[in-house]
């Protein structure tokens, strides 16, 4: 679950020249009001909107109630400059949204000839029958433009009503995004003259929201800048909205000077000419520049450092073994100082020096944790992880506690080991 903190009061839309085209986002369905779906397309074309440079003033959600989204689509036509509808354009019967739209509108359903040929065409590129149900989504309401899915069987579509002009896409977030992508975005232009602004995304691991804010603190935000945080349970992101009027050069020298502050946790920067990705990407170019390959022994993380290396052309080797006593005897080490669990950041060196050697990597990751099962168990207990990192002129350690549910700890275990090879590679450590 992610979760985004705005300051609750700004001088960033003061800063704007003139008002923003007001948008809605209504989102229809059963399955979303009772919980059982999580409307995650909401969130995506609010994002898609503010970026566009217009205002998003409401998030709405109703059931599968004829009446009642009759009467809400009646509601947004007085008040919104633009709205986007998603979900109930299916075949079943509680596909209600584009005979609510006729009965709001008085616009009666009438069959498109082109949208009944295109869920045919899309069938039998399937190989398969088309169910007769599937006929009920070529009939949109008299006057609607009519908007292609090339993703699925339900066609969009869209018209004006009252001030406002509409879009109705399907509410699977493949085809709905796909959809508004390739034809509602441009449409946006035809009506209004927006300005776009321009985010920046820095990406951090390793360090909490808490203290980033205290990291920034020192930093004067200027008013066409808005700062907020997108918390993740392995990453969290830094946001900076950049108004439209800022130039480039005072954008990425503001961004240079956040970046700072917030200091090594910054693993990439989205938003610039830099390459955009999470961890696993800036790693991936990482390694090829230096032509690296690497190995891996896993304890705590059972795998997950392998997991999300899989596929890589640079990852050669992985072992995964249940404690320290069973990682030296793997490696062929002795030692009774590195059985002792007091000597578990030693000992992850000495692994990961033996390891490099054994598989005849550039690059070869050992890690150890405190091996109780009971701490792993209990959500309210923490586990020590020791990470090590052998290079051929150096060995680089990281020692960590780490707290929460059973998957928590390995992802989080995975996760700094990972990051210990990205400041390596960014030569950070």
């Amino acid at each position: 679950m992610q979760t985004e903190i705005i300051p609750a009061e700004s001088s960033f839309h003061n800063a704007m020249t003139e008002p923003m085209p007001v948008v809605e986002i209504f989102s229809q369905g059963d399955e979303i009001v009772t919980g059982q779906t999580v409307d995650t397309n909401a969130a995506w074309l609010s994002e898609q909107f503010v970026l566009a440079g217009f205002h998003v003033s409401r998030h709405t959600t109703v059931g599968d109630r004829l009446d009642e989204l009759a009467g809400l689509l009646r509601e947004v036509a007085a008040r919104a400059d633009f709205c986007v509808c998603t979900g109930g354009l299916g075949p079943t019967a509680d596909d209600l949204t584009a005979e609510a739209v006729g009965l709001a509108f008085d616009r009666p359903l009438e069959c498109d000839p082109e949208a009944e040929r295109q869920i045919e065409a899309y069938f039998t590129r399937a190989g398969r029958d088309m169910p007769r149900a599937n006929l009920k989504q070529a009939m949109l309401p008299g006057g609607a433009r009519r908007i292609d899915n090339s993703w699925g069987t339900a066609p969009g579509f869209a018209l004006q009503a009252d001030r406002c002009h509409f879009a109705f896409l399907p509410g699977v977030p493949f085809e709905m995004k796909n959809m508004f992508l390739e034809s509602v975005r441009a449409q946006l232009g035809l009506y209004w003259n927006a300005r776009p602004l321009r985010l920046v995304t820095l990406r951090t691991v390793g360090i909490g929201e808490s203290s980033i804010q205290e990291r920034l603190e020192s930093v004067d935000f200027p008013d066409n800048v808005r700062l907020s945080f997108r918390t993740g349970p392995l990453e969290n992101q830094t946001k900076l909205l950049f108004q439209p009027d800022v130039p480039i050069e005072r954008l990425r020298a503001f961004t240079k000077q956040v970046a700072q502050a917030i200091g090594s946790p910054v693993f990439g920067i989205d938003g610039l000419d830099e390459d955009p990705g999470d961890l696993l990407d800036v790693i991936g170019r990482g390694m090829t520049r230096e032509s690296h390959r690497l190995s891996v022994l896993e304890t705590l993380s059972c795998g997950q450092v392998a997991s999300r290396c899989a596929g890589a052309h640079w990852f050669i080797e992985c072992t995964v073994v249940r404690d320290h006593v069973q990682a030296l005897a793997k490696l062929g080490l002795a030692g009774p100082s590195l059985l002792e669990k007091s000597a578990l950041l030693e000992g992850a060196a000495s692994l990961a020096q033996a390891l490099r050697r054994q598989a005849a990597s550039d690059l070869a990751i050992a890690q150890l944790w405190d091996f109780d099962q009971d701490l792993l168990a209990e959500r309210s207990s923490v586990v020590n992880v020791y990470t090590a990192l052998a290079a051929t002129s150096a060995v680089y350690t990281d020692h960590c506690t780490v707290g929460g549910t059973r998957p928590r700890k390995q992802a989080v275990a995975a996760t700094r080991a990972l990051d210990l090879l990205r400041r390596y590679l960014q030569g950070i450590l």
